[in-house]
């Protein structure tokens, strides 16, 4: 792989703030620090949003989650401490969802979320409306959460109660709107793309080799690598390489948080616990259009049965992860256990392993609780100074949902280290369609269409390296019920010319891109 000339301008670059990871959360940081003036650097060792924020159940979430996790309501009030924890996430989650609904409502998708209450669940009907009461008044004047709840008598208010489990049992099913993104991985392009418009360096498939502090003055030191954008391993010898100052950095790295620190010389009390998370993608009978179920499985944990494009994705598993993370992906028996809670919860659904269309697999960067294995849904900010990583901030936590209002606290705590180097300018916060061109064709399958001067533009502007970046996230056809594969030789033939492929390379990547979801978005084994 030849060095590109944008790679190599980097080498003695100075700037104010280097962004380590572009998933939502660098993204937005990049584009409201570049909007408040800040010389800003993003790097990402693979492409922009590659990590949880396209691996997620990709549900915009309420905050219910947070009030009703699971464990029982009592509990939570024996433990008032983590009880106002609780109750500032959900805030968190109350505020940020009604600020994406009123500015980006085009990128989300209402549905109708049912949740059964059963006679031994643990919360009963009146719990439950407390706990939408009490999200209500966190955000009292945001977004209608359009909570209602039908006991047996009036179910068939609810079209797809005839399905649930133990109907002898069901004591009340809880209804309210929630927004599923439709395109998470666009929102965060979006973002990185107009911080680069406001001077931001954005980089993907840049590796931090390592961070040297550059005491006694203030700052960081990074040594980057180019990486090999089709199998995203570091190039070697000569000429690959560039080193780029800083006055702070932020590791926003997500699951790769604690191996950031690690790449500084230093060993610091872990702050991520990374938690793997397995979905499957099927059908489901007509009933189910634009409704969504929110269950608990049989360990208690929620499960999410959730409409898109024409299907369902059905999540998700909770278990500690430490193995590599670039090779994630659900195992056989991790989608018989899905299968098996989404038969508990549907008893009356005939699923099989030869009903998944695909699964897909990710690692949540969580922030590490002594108090809890699985880790805390807490957003925290941590000042590393006291761990002799002075001028470096780290994120865990910090969902899709939240990422603007996490972009502002980073924003706080950076103007209060350094000053901005330029004027400020206005950041695009509302998401624009780009208009159609003069020759916009249409690239059509019977489960996706894009125009061939959307694909033009993506692989001319976008920075993609590869198929998989243009069909999983500029386009979002990989999310379709084919993944994009009846579409991709046309993709790949559309972008061929900007992307400088032959006949040959195009063959490469269609191969490439099977492999990739061979293995990434797996079907079990028959």
């Amino acid at each position: 792989m030849t060095k590109s000339p944008s790679f190599a301008q980097l080498d003695g670059l100075q700037v104010d703030v280097a962004i380590i990871g572009a998933g939502i959360n660098g993204a937005s940081a990049a584009q409201h620090l570049s909007a408040a003036g800040y010389r800003v650097l993003v790097v990402d060792q693979g492409d922009f949003a590659n990590g949880a924020s396209s691996r997620s159940s990709r549900l915009l979430h309420c905050g219910l989650r947070h009030l009703a996790s699971g464990s029982n309501f009592l509990d939570s009030l024996l433990r008032p401490g983590r009880l106002l924890r609780t109750l500032a996430t959900a805030r968190d989650d109350m505020l940020a969802r009604d600020e994406l609904v009123r500015d980006i409502p085009q990128r989300l998708k209402p549905i109708h979320f049912c949740l059964p209450i059963y006679a031994d669940d643990n919360y009963s009907p009146w719990q439950m409306d407390l706990a939408f009461a009490t999200l209500r008044g966190l955000s009292p004047r945001g977004a209608s959460l359009d909570y209602r709840r039908y006991d047996p008598r009036n179910l068939d208010a609810v079209p797809i109660a005839g399905w649930l489990r133990d109907r002898d049992r069901l004591k009340s099913v809880a209804v309210f709107r929630e927004y599923l993104f439709d395109w998470p991985e666009r929102i965060a392009l979006d973002a990185l793309f107009d911080a680069r418009r406001l001077g931001a360096r954005v980089h993907n498939y840049t590796r931090v080799e390592s961070l040297q502090a550059l005491a006694p003055q203030p700052g960081w030191r990074l040594s980057l690598r180019q990486t090999d954008a089709a199998a995203g391993s570091a190039q070697s010898g000569p000429g690959h390489t560039a080193g780029v100052t800083a006055r702070l950095v932020l590791n926003l790295a997500g699951a790769w948080v604690d191996g950031i620190v690690q790449k500084a010389g230093q060993q610091i009390e872990p702050m991520c616990s990374g938690i793997k998370g397995v979905h499957i993608a099927l059908r489901l009978p007509r009933e189910f259009s634009d409704w969504g179920l929110f269950a608990y499985n049989s360990i208690g944990e929620p499960l999410y049965c959730l409409p898109a494009n024409g299907m369902h994705y059905i999540g998700l598993t909770r278990t500690p992860f430490e193995g590599d993370i670039d090779q994630v992906a659900a195992s056989d028996q991790e989608i018989d256990w899905m299968i098996a809670q989404t038969r508990r919860c549907l008893p009356q659904l005939p699923i099989s392993r030869a009903d998944i269309l695909f699964s897909w697999a990710g690692v949540n960067p969580l922030s590490r609780d002594p108090g809890n294995p699985l880790g805390s849904r807490e957003i925290r900010i941590y000042d590393l100074a006291s761990d002799g990583l002075a001028d470096m901030l780290a994120l865990t936590g910090g969902p899709i949902v939240t990422h603007r209002r996490v972009a502002r606290r980073l924003l706080r705590a950076v103007s209060k280290r350094l000053p901005p180097s330029t004027a400020p300018r206005p950041a695009i916060f509302q998401h624009e369609d780009h208009a159609p061109e003069q020759d916009d064709v249409q690239i059509e399958s019977a489960a996706f269409g894009v125009s061939y001067a959307a694909v033009r533009r993506c692989a001319r502007e976008e920075q993609c390296a590869n198929l998989a970046d243009l069909l999983m996230r500029r386009l979002g056809a990989g999310w379709a019920s084919d993944q994009g594969l009846e579409l991709a030789r046309a993709v790949a033939e559309a972008a061929a010319p900007e992307l400088g492929w032959s006949e040959t390379r195009i063959d490469d990547e269609l191969h490439a891109y099977r492999q990739h979801l061979k293995l990434a978005r797996r079907r079990p084994e028959s």
